[in-house]
């Protein structure tokens, strides 16, 4: 199968945020009153049940994506883009694609010519690059990158997550305009964030977040809407949660039965977040 790269197309130059907290901090502006800091309220026994509990098929379909991603990130050609197509389908299919109300997956030479888009794979190469770590919120409750080198504002981080779930919506599936599936190609072939399906999103109500709760949510057509901002706010309050408690967090994995998400602190959120929908199972708060 010959699959022609697209030409990539550059992206604006955003300004510059002041960085007042330290050279190593850029300050984004608060999108809402009140806090956004997360706990982790669970022991230690009880993330790592809820990770050994989490379905196996689930666990094997991501760390499977994972594996042939790394050398799609790693060296853009048609043949890892078909690759990954091809792996990528069957997970998105285990995980509910084409079933329900869920969108339809574009067979895979489609997908595969979608991932070769050079723009495409240079955004979810920056998304693997710069995990959860990197993102957190200042003792102000104002969005914070704990790295240099990331993204320049604020309306660039924003515009680049809202932008690669579109990208990727239009590159695997057919008329898709709900959230939850680009965000669960997002996460396993970056592992970035969890996807706001309707589980992830009761774990988030139950942790005490508004505004998720939705039975559809639509994809956010700008950066401006409130779906849009809550969801770009969340990498820096599950950021900030994964660095307050990394020590705890980081031992919990090591003990599961799948000791490889501790460099996966995205994918760690999306379980516990899950299993969360239990409203038994007190795992995350803010």
């Amino acid at each position: 199968m010959s699959i022609q790269l697209h030409n990539m197309s550059k992206a604006p130059d955003a300004a510059l945020f002041h960085h007042p907290q330290g050279a190593n901090q850029k300050c984004l502006p608060a999108l809402f009153n009140g806090s956004d800091m997360l706990r982790v309220i669970g022991e230690e026994q009880d993330i790592r049940s809820a990770i050994n509990s989490f379905n196996s098929s689930y666990h094997e379909d991501f760390f499977r994506v994972r594996e042939i991603s790394k050398a799609y990130l790693a060296t853009l050609t048609p043949h890892n883009a078909e690759l990954l197509a091809d792996v990528l389908r069957n997970a998105l299919l285990n995980w509910g694609a084409g079933s329900r109300k869920a969108p339809i997956l574009h067979l895979p030479a489609e997908a595969a010519a979608g991932l070769c888009n050079p723009n495409l794979h240079a955004k979810l190469v920056r998304f693997d690059t710069h995990q959860l770590g990197a993102f957190a919120l200042s003792s102000e409750d104002r969005r914070i990158f704990t790295t240099e080198g990331m993204y320049p504002s604020a309306v660039h981080f924003d515009a680049e997550l809202l932008g690669v779930l579109r990208m990727l919506a239009d590159a695997l599936f057919a008329n898709n305009t709900n959230v939850t599936y680009p965000m669960k190609a997002l996460l396993l072939i970056t592992g970035f964030m969890p996807a706001l399906d309707s589980q992830v999103r009761n774990g988030l109500k139950h942790a005490g977040f508004r505004g998720f709760t939705s039975t559809q949510y639509l994809l956010p057509s700008d950066t401006l809407k409130a779906a849009g901002q809550k969801l770009c706010r969340l990498p820096f309050s599950l950021g900030h949660c994964w660095g307050q408690n990394k020590e705890l967090l980081i031992k919990a994995v090591q003990k599961s039965d799948h000791p490889a998400l501790q460099v996966e602190p995205g994918r760690v959120f999306d379980i516990l977040l899950f299993m969360q929908q239990d409203p038994s199972r007190k795992l995350i708060a803010l």
